[in-house]
């Protein structure tokens, strides 16, 4: 099976389970880099195959452009930028995890995503046990699973103020852009 083929598999069954997910500590996990990661189910939307994004004027740096997703457009980012790592060429793998945050839509650039997995609190570290030199504003704590150890990330603190306030500055791009339209249209008809 091709990696394209098999990522979409993967990405077709997670879909799936995310229509019937109600529970808490249900994270859909994820990787960048040689990490892995874990996001709350019920704030994914659904994971989509990587596409190239529009790129966004005066955009925060995190934002690598904006897509559209069911007819909305979405400011999507790339984790690997927010995350200071090495950026790279997407591939087969590459997808967009589609999330809502803070009463937005937004999209999140991963390598690949891995599965659907449940943790009981015991499993949860909390980040105040780890040392005080790591980043661990958007990491909402650290779950084992046999040998695995997984970050889960703290949405609402993924980005910063200034990033949010960009993003908020996006959607008001977009507004204009919109009302703009509408004045054209509306000049146009009244000039047939």
């Amino acid at each position: 099976m091709k990696a394209e083929e098999q990522q979409d598999n993967t990405m077709n069954i997670l879909n799936q389970q995310l229509t019937n997910i109600s529970a808490e500590n249900q994270f859909v996990t994820f990787g960048v880099e040689d990490e892995e990661y874990g996001v709350d189910v019920l704030k994914v939307q659904e994971i989509i195959r990587y596409q190239k994004p529009t790129k966004v004027p005066n955009a925060p740096e995190v934002v690598k452009g904006v897509i559209n997703f069911r007819g909305e457009v979405i400011p999507v980012i790339d984790l690997r930028k927010k995350f200071d790592l090495e950026l790279r060429e997407y591939d087969d793998f590459t997808v967009i995890v589609i999330l809502e945050v803070k009463d937005k839509t937004i999209g999140i650039i991963v390598d690949h995503v891995s599965d659907i997995l449940s943790f009981s609190k015991e499993d949860i570290q909390d980040t105040l046990e780890f040392s005080s030199d790591i980043k661990t504003e958007f990491i909402r704590g650290m779950a084992k699973l046999d040998d695995r150890l997984i970050m889960l990330l703290e949405l609402e603190k993924l980005l910063s103020f200034e990033e949010y306030k960009g993003l908020n500055h996006l959607e008001q791009q977009k507004v204009d852009e919109e009302d703009e339209t509408e004045v054209d249209t509306q000049e146009d008809s009244v000039k047939a």
